[in-house]
């Protein structure tokens, strides 16, 4: 059961005063607990300083309860309210007013019928409430469940074939890093021999523009006997 804090006043100049005088609780309809019928009744709280407290069995969304206030003057009124499963206390101003005739909220007006259609799965439900929004598509639950595990299951293949992509992407990129390296190695191999090489031309080079050795001496030529010159006088 629930309890009620209810607090009433008069208003005066400037101010109000506590009310004296009862609150009364009237059961709108009876409803069925298992296989008992729950019949209400009806009972009135005592107003000491304005104040009571009342415990109400509560009518969930199957009943209302017609409270009716009674502040000692000839004026009175009544509220149908619901009350809600709570142990705790509720103000009464935080009660909510209902219809009697269709326990609706009386903030709720009149509307078109509810339309209710049902889909297999939840998918199919998102699909057709973004073509009618105003109707209200029930599913299978059970069906959901079953395209949810198949989604996570065709994931987890889709990420097993990415990492073994990866796997193997890496080992291709390291084979690549090696063959590089190795390739590195034999540019730099080249490259000493040729330099090696081009010692060895440098030195046959210069050898060949060197004199081979010999020297010149400042003896006279030999002139051959039986040779004349100008200068001898001989004819």
């Amino acid at each position: 059961m629930a309890t009620i804090h209810i607090k009433l006043e008069h208003p005066t100049n400037g101010g109000t005063t506590p009310c004296d005088g009862t609150v009364r609780f009237i059961p709108i309809r009876r409803y069925n607990r298992g296989d008992t019928v729950i019949i209400p009744k009806p009972f009135e709280v005592t107003l000491t300083n304005g104040e009571a407290n009342a415990k109400v069995i509560e009518s969930d969304h199957t009943g209302c309860w017609a409270i009716t206030e009674l502040p000692g003057t000839p004026q009175e009124y009544t509220r149908y309210v619901q009350i809600p499963t709570t142990s705790e206390t509720l103000e009464y101003t935080d009660l909510i007013d209902v219809n009697p005739s269709t326990l609706l909220p009386t903030t709720v007006t009149a509307g078109p019928l509810l339309q209710i259609a049902l889909a297999a799965d939840a998918q199919a439900a998102l699909a057709y409430s973004r073509t009618h929004p105003e109707t209200l598509v029930l599913y299978s639950e059970e069906a959901s469940i079953n395209a949810m595990a198949a989604t996570v299951a065709d994931i987890a293949a889709v990420r097993s074939a990415a990492q073994t992509q990866a796997n193997h992407a890496t080992g291709s990129a390291q084979t690549a890093a090696a063959a590089a390296e190795t390739a590195a190695q034999n540019l730099q191999s080249i490259e000493n021999t040729a330099q090696q090489i081009g010692v060895v031309v440098d030195a046959i080079t210069n050898a060949a523009e060197s004199p081979s050795g010999s020297q010149a001496t400042d003896e006279p030529e030999t002139i051959p006997e039986g040779t004349t010159t100008e200068d001898s006088g001989e004819e």
